[in-house]
């Protein structure tokens, strides 16, 4: 098995994993807006604390379920004009939109990443429930990470696999 085969199983097993993770997230996240709600409505109090848990919880659902939308090619996708050209043209389209795109999502990782490191260093934490921002922090990291990684599966292998269809659709593997 090759090593870009193997990474690229990895890379799929753990972005299922932090699916898996962002699916649990958003049903955490109903259930306490649920019960804040039923709260606020017949008993007259709401849940304390219940904006800054579902702010963190967003910051998990987001990132962890990264990596999987595009492994999935789920994202929105405008192909106004990518139609219209030739396969050449369309080729290089792709190629130079995966360049920016793991330039980009490099530069939001490394700035990602530097706050993570921060935020463990200075060991902040909510205002009223005093939950450690850290757990929330790493997700995150981590979760943007793995996007880098099947962006640049996806450029290697729009780069070197001219013909396979892979490439042109951008699957990581």
């Amino acid at each position: 098995m090759s090593g870009h085969r193997l990474i690229s199983i990895v890379t799929t097993r753990a972005a299922k994993l932090l699916g898996w993770l962002s699916s649990l997230t958003l049903v955490v996240i109903m259930a306490t807006t649920f019960t804040d709600v039923i709260g606020r409505t017949f008993f007259g109090r709401a849940l304390v604390g219940t904006v800054e848990v579902v702010e963190l919880l967003m910051g998990v659902l987001v990132f962890s379920a990264l990596a999987l939308t595009e492994i999935h090619r789920r994202h929105i996708a405008v192909e106004t004009f990518q139609s219209l050209f030739p396969q050449p043209v369309k080729r290089l389209s792709v190629i130079v939109n995966l360049i920016l795109a793991v330039s980009i999502t490099a530069l939001l990782a490394r700035q990602l990443i530097i706050k993570t490191v921060e935020i463990l260093q200075e060991q902040e934490y909510t205002q009223i429930l005093e939950i450690p921002y850290w757990p929330t922090a790493i997700v995150m990291s981590a979760g943007i990470v793995l996007l880098l990684l099947v962006l640049f599966l996806r450029l290697i292998n729009a780069l070197f696999n001219v013909n396979d269809d892979d490439s042109s659709n951008g699957s990581p593997s």
